[in-house]
């Protein structure tokens, strides 16, 4: 086994937000930039909508795509069917190289508020699958955390093993990397699975932003499938850990990286966090990519969850959330 884990870079990756409001008449997309204020942020979506690079649409008629993405946000019924029923809906998208990620997804986040505050409309970010809070809509911070409703994660029951749930984030697709899963975990783990899961996100994003700050522009980006995740990597993705630091500080946990079936819909397939004894080779795979086995048939990696969650921390969400 050589170590290595490959993942494809797209050349362009996608922002998408949705404002509802029971508003008759929208603002002029140029007198947005004045809605957004007037910080870096601010003056980067300015740039971006006069680019094109962002794009402020009146949905007319919803496409089968954007249905989909409707359904798929998760928010008490009440509020979802006040979203989707909505007199007006108007897309706030923006697209662009992964190398101007998190800027992108930012500015855009910022304009779509913008605009929300302005009418007394509702974001929802079709990516993270969720209907941000705020009325009117929160400011949009400078500064950057996953947490800050960027990745969203769920648990469901895993359909391959009704005796486990599954792990899944939303919103990774965005940054130019494929969802991060985790199956098969055991209901008394499912904390511990969310936080590693988080943890790992942190760390690919750092890496390819990193990755690509450096100037690199390659399709294809090798990392190790073999690493250790740490409770510090779940407090960055939060935006409260240590700075800096390499992966896996003190007190980690090791994981393989394997592949998995995604219901994402910008997704080929998600990356797995495998506990290492559950890691097999499937007929074909190619060598550079670790696959996942089937389930278990007993408690066998279960010592590996009580490990873990010894290594991950004890809670759900970082507090109090940091300055923006």
């Amino acid at each position: 086994m050589d170590g290595r884990f490959v993942l494809e870079v797209p050349a362009s990756v996608t922002t998408r937000f949705l404002v509802a409001t029971e508003a008759l008449e929208l603002p002029a997309p140029d007198r947005l930039p004045d809605a957004a204020g007037h910080g870096a942020l601010a003056r980067e979506a300015a740039a971006m909508l006069k680019a094109g690079g962002l794009v402020v649409e009146p949905v007319t008629r919803p496409s089968g795509d954007l249905k989909a993405r409707f359904h798929r946000l998760a928010t008490p019924p009440g509020r979802l069917g006040a979203v989707v029923g909505a007199r007006r809906h108007v897309a706030v998208t923006a697209a662009g190289p992964p190398a101007g990620q998190p800027r992108t997804a930012q500015a855009a986040r910022l304009a779509a508020r913008a605009l929300a505050a302005a009418v007394g409309g509702t974001v929802a970010d079709l990516d993270s699958r969720r209907i941000l809070p705020g009325a009117p809509p929160a400011v949009e911070p400078e500064a950057f955390a996953l947490g800050r409703a960027w990745v969203s994660v769920f648990v469901t029951l895993d359909p391959a093993d009704a005796a486990r749930a599954r792990i899944d984030t939303a919103g990774l697709h965005r940054f130019g990397l494929p969802e991060a899963a985790a199956r098969h975990v055991p209901y008394a783990s499912m904390l511990t699975a969310a936080n590693l899961v988080r943890g790992l996100a942190w760390q690919l994003v750092a890496e390819q932003t990193a990755w690509l700050g450096r100037g690199r522009r390659d399709r294809a980006r090798a990392t190790r499938h073999e690493r250790a995740v740490s409770a510090a990597d779940v407090l960055r993705f939060w935006g409260t850990g240590p700075p800096g630091g390499a992966f896996g500080d003190a007190g980690s946990v090791t994981v393989r990286l394997g592949w998995t079936g995604t219901d994402c819909p910008d997704c080929a397939a998600a990356i797995e966090v495998v506990p290492p004894v559950r890691l097999s080779r499937s007929a074909g795979a190619p060598d550079a990519v670790p696959r996942a086995s089937p389930p278990p048939c007993g408690p066998a990696e279960d010592p590996w969850w009580r490990d873990a969650a010894d290594t991950m921390p004890k809670i759900a969400r970082a507090s109090p959330d940091p300055p923006g």
